[in-house]
């Protein structure tokens, strides 16, 4: 078993040792909060990928697509595909985020 040592303020510690009690343990705590952000991780990337798959219809390409061509320079820096753009960067961030809490 790994140990990791962190120091936090007194009243931070004391509220962790209070969520350990009422979890029972260290391990049911600590693996309860990491399923809890990857499900919230899960639950971003879905409505993100709803927003990508909105403007991928009313583009007619795949956001992959799009990316790699915006990227390249080959489409104009209009409003949408800039936030078409950080859609996906944000997409692509928090599934770098989940893959990391697997």
């Amino acid at each position: 078993m790994a140990q990791v040592t962190i120091e936090l303020d007194n009243q931070v510690a004391e509220k962790l040792n209070n969520l350990v009690r009422v979890f029972g343990s260290k391990d049911l705590l600590f693996s309860s909060f990491i399923e809890y952000h990857k499900k919230n991780m899960q639950r971003e990337i879905a409505q993100l990928q709803v927003d990508l798959d909105a403007y991928a219809d009313q583009y007619g390409m795949s956001s992959d697509l799009f990316y790699e061509k915006f990227e390249q320079g080959e489409l104009e820096d209009s409003k949408d595909f800039m936030l078409w753009a950080g859609i996906y960067e944000m997409q692509q961030e928090s599934k770098k985020k989940l893959g990391e809490l697997s």
